[in-house]
């Protein structure tokens, strides 16, 4: 079947190219053998003895290809078909000696139409492959406008876009490093601009400027050297979007690259020349600059294609496209200067300058899927911010949260707990049910929901000799609870505690008119409480009477009927990335616009539940699990 057979040295060549294990490559082996209805030794057989993988891999080919007909090539193509083959094995092995023909079969084994396994070969990449890298390209990839300048760029964290430096350098002051006032209004980024109508875009920060490395200074250059933070000069710019939009796009992992392996192997860019819509170059011949940082490559590129995306021959991340360089003497025929070739940064080079570049930043993080994979999160993306920013003291401590029967004001509390590391946070959560009138009882409630040891807190109290409601009274509840609080708060000096009081349901029960009121209109004026506890009133109808305005801030929640479909096209493919999945360009979209209209259909049967409550459903109980089967 493959013509001549193998001698012991290409046996071992292409042995060392085997992959797989030793079980399941002598399964393959002895599925062939018992196919052919002759009488063949078995894998067992031929390798009796010997321990060595590759070495018992050897002694199969030697023997497959001894039979008559040989049947070596039908052996390495199932195994290439499997995956337990590396074709640059075969590629390198083809170069050196008589190529060797891989046989395609059929599933009786018989012999089609026969291929000789070139080096040229090591060009062609299975089809999954490529779709999914395309697939994560295109939606990770995005087109970049700063000031009159533009670029490609992609993500390389939940909040954080690479790109080069000299397409953001107008925007950098080059001899403090700092980014210029005003500057994040002038700077546009789009995904998926697949089409010149295309496009998703996304805000910058207004602290969008993460790291960044310049370019050496050309001589003929009059300004000067621009300051490098790190002291190298890659030619990369990291900066921060708002609503991290990796979350719901995936990004590439700047400790995870690829490698160049061979001139011979696909180098591909991914990008938007001239800013038109997105394009993918492939070629080969690329090579190490003179630089160790940098590489050599042949793909076409044009104005606009800096920042471009550079994957290796096992489409994994390796550089950063930056630059073109032409023959400085020589001109084409259009008397243009001569391009010599293209360059661009190794991905690795920057990571090792910086390392953190792509570190998620709280502050400016995203929930859409619940850490115990209990639901997803559609929209809210304004109360996340807000809880963050509240946390960070950055604004007013006390949150009522406002809105229509089901439109998630209680969600606000799940929320709360998914966006903070555990030890730096205690949530004192509270239904407005279990409210008493006797400022006492409610002092011991907040205190037990804050962790503290019921003996403690009796402790505490024991002293007070009238436990009433009157003035003098509460102020001495009042006073002890504080300082029980604040040792919580302060309890490790390492991680501060921050504490969250939630009352909930405050627009199902009326907040008591005495004691307990009494001392929560304390707390909610206490400047030196509020330093370290934040209040959360869920429900709350009427207005908190003797607190200044500025200490208070009122969220109104969307009508739970109205979904927006741009929320929900986020949320799934959040649920889709966390789960591993690579979603194609528009395929959440139609996923959002099913789910929609179904929870339109089921809210007509089911008038008593509102849409955002029907698709809270929809996605734990479908949605999620569909996800999780489709791994």
């Amino acid at each position: 079947m493959t013509g001549e057979a193998l001698n012991p040295g290409q046996a071992t060549s292409l042995a060392e190219g085997i992959r797989g294990s030793r079980l399941a490559v002598a399964a393959v082996y002895n599925e062939i053998v018992a196919r052919a209805g002759k009488d063949l030794p078995d894998f067992k057989t031929v390798a009796l003895g010997v321990d060595d993988p590759v070495k018992a891999f050897t002694e199969a080919l030697m023997a497959a290809s001894k039979a008559d007909p040989p049947w070596h090539g039908a052996f390495l193509s199932e195994l290439a078909a499997l995956g337990m083959i590396d074709p640059a094995a075969l590629a390198r092995d083809a170069a050196e000696s008589n190529p060797v023909t891989l046989l395609p079969q059929n599933g009786d084994g018989t012999q089609l139409d026969p291929q000789a396994f070139t080096a040229a070969m090591i060009g062609v990449l299975e089809v999954a492959d490529l779709l999914s890298a395309f697939s994560l390209a295109a939606r990770r990839l995005c087109l970049i406008r700063a000031g009159g300048k533009q670029g490609t760029g992609f993500l390389i964290g939940p909040q954080t876009v690479l790109t080069n430096w000299h397409v953001m350098s107008d925007l950098i002051d080059p001899a403090t490093g700092k980014a210029l006032d005003g500057s994040a209004g002038q700077i546009s980024v789009s995904f998926e601009t697949l089409t010149d109508n295309q496009g998703r875009t996304c805000l910058v920060a207004a602290d969008w400027l993460v790291g960044f490395s310049p370019l050496v200074k050309d001589m003929s250059d009059p300004l000067p050297q621009a300051v490098s933070p790190d002291g190298t000069f890659l030619d990369y710019c990291a900066m921060r979007l708002l609503g991290a939009p990796g979350r719901e796009r995936g990004w590439y992992d700047l400790s995870q690259t690829g490698a160049l392996n061979h001139k011979t192997d696909a180098f591909f860019v991914f990008q938007h020349p001239a800013g038109v819509a997105q394009r993918a170059g492939v070629a080969r011949d690329t090579v190490l600059d003179d630089n160790p940082h940098f590489l050599r490559h042949q793909v076409w590129t044009a104005s606009g294609s800096s920042g471009g995306l550079c994957l290796d021959h096992k489409l994994r991340p390796i550089a950063l496209h930056h630059a073109a360089v032409s023959h400085p003497t020589e001109v084409d025929d259009k008397g243009k200067p001569k391009l010599d070739y293209n360059r661009a940064i190794l991905l690795s080079a920057i990571h090792a300058a910086r390392p953190d570049l792509g570190k998620p930043d709280l502050q400016y993080d995203r929930i859409l899927r619940l850490s115990d994979g209990s639901g997803g999160v559609v929209g809210r993306e304004a109360t996340q911010e807000f809880l963050r920013r509240m946390a960070a003291g950055k604004e007013p401590p006390i949150l009522i949260v406002k809105g229509e029967k089901q439109s998630g004001k209680s969600f606000t509390t799940v929320l709360l707990r998914e966006l903070f590391p555990f030890d730096s946070f205690r949530i004192i959560s509270i239904s407005a049910s279990d409210l008493t009138a006797e400022a006492v009882d409610l002092a011991r409630l907040i205190l037990k929901e804050a962790g503290n040891d019921p003996v403690e807190i009796e402790a505490g109290f024991k002293p007070l000799a009238s436990l009433t409601t009157g003035p003098a009274t509460v102020a001495d509840v009042y006073a002890t609870m504080k300082a029980m609080l604040m040792g919580i708060a302060s309890a490790s000096p390492v991680q501060p505690y921050t504490l969250w009081l939630v009352i909930d349901q405050l627009d199902a029960v009326a907040l008591p008119r005495i004691g307990a009121r009494s001392l929560l209109d304390k707390i909610y004026s206490d400047l030196s409480l509020l330093k370290v506890m934040r209040v959360i009133l869920i429900g709350l109808p009427e207005v908190l009477t003797g607190v200044d305005p500025k200490w208070t801030f009122t969220e109104k929640l969307e009508d739970p009927n109205n979904l927006k479909p741009e929320d929900v096209e986020k949320c799934l493919s959040g649920l889709m990335v966390a789960a591993g999945l690579v979603p194609s360009v528009g395929e959440a979209r139609r996923h959002s616009a099913l789910i929609i209209g179904a929870t339109g259909v089921l809210n007509a049967k089911a008038k008593k539940s509102s849409r955002l409550a029907l698709m809270a459903g929809l996605l734990s109980g479908v949605y999620m699990k569909a996800v999780e089967a489709w791994k």
